[in-house]
């Protein structure tokens, strides 16, 4: 299990490092998703390690097959901006699990964090953020079952909308981890696109998460009985996420819904 992550907080410094690098890949474009792929890739079996197209651009995806002899079908996950397709932040747990339950797994990189967090920073985010979402949905539906789809922090939340707006093709089970966007308005606006759309969804928070998820927790509530959602469950996680036990909880709850859904 990959154990490593890149804080938040340390991500500027990562990159002042990388760009003082005149070697590095050749010339390549420099960015943080660029140093955590070839992380990724001296640690991860290359089995796993797929190349993707969006557009004119190449990402990673870690690819698990389902250990079981009935396929129940296949699970996107999607990290935070902050977070890579193995983090240890809930997305790797979930990625390993999963597939001795009768799912595949498809956890993707994301673009880089925003330098700033405004309308139209997010917007062109949320835009690149569609195109691999698009690009790996295709993969997944070369394989048989089913299509869910996980997705962390602001990730989820602007994946979240793109339901809502009708941009992106509707799975069938959105499970949101601590899904919000650093702004008042703009996240009450995912509070009323995640009442809108009908995709089934478990909305995973923490007890300690930050300001802007808590604050959206009652309201989300109150959407989904006003718009008459059907299927929707928030769902409390005591503690941090930092907590290894509760990297368990997580999984058991991802586990129960889906089970709940039929899976």
């Amino acid at each position: 299990m990959i154990t490593f992550k890149i804080a938040s907080a340390t991500q500027g410094l990562l990159l002042l490092l990388l760009l003082s690098s005149a070697s590095y890949a050749n010339n390549a474009e420099l960015s943080i998703e660029n140093f955590t792929t070839t992380d990724l890739q001296n640690q991860i079996d290359p089995i796993e390690i797929k190349p993707l197209q969006a557009g004119a651009l190449t990402f990673t995806v870690l690819e698990k097959p389902a250990m079981t002899a009935f396929t129940k079908g296949t699970v996107i996950l999607v990290p935070d901006w902050s977070q890579h397709a193995a983090s240890p932040r809930m997305i790797n747990v979930l990625r390993q699990q999963l597939v001795d339950y009768g799912w595949n797994t498809i956890a993707m990189m994301v673009p880089d964090p925003l330098p700033e967090t405004n309308a139209e920073t997010m917007l062109t985010y949320q835009t690149e953020l569609l195109a691999r979402l698009q690009a790996v949905m295709k993969s997944a539906e070369n394989n048989t079952g089913s299509i869910i789809v996980v997705a962390q922090g602001s990730s989820g939340a602007l994946i979240n909308q793109l339901y809502q707006s009708g941009q992106l093709k509707a799975p069938e089970g959105l499970i949101l981890l601590s899904a919000y966007l650093p702004d008042k308005a703009l996240n009450q606006a995912v509070s009323v696109a995640l009442a809108k759309h009908k995709v089934p969804t478990l909305d995973i928070q923490q007890q300690q998460d930050n300001s802007f998820v808590m604050a959206s927790s009652q309201l989300r509530l109150q959407l989904v009985r006003k718009h008459i959602k059907e299927i929707y469950r928030q769902r409390l996680l005591p503690g941090s996420i930092d907590q290894p036990q509760n990297q368990q909880w997580v999984f058991n709850e991802v586990y129960g819904w889906l089970s709940y859904l039929g899976f």
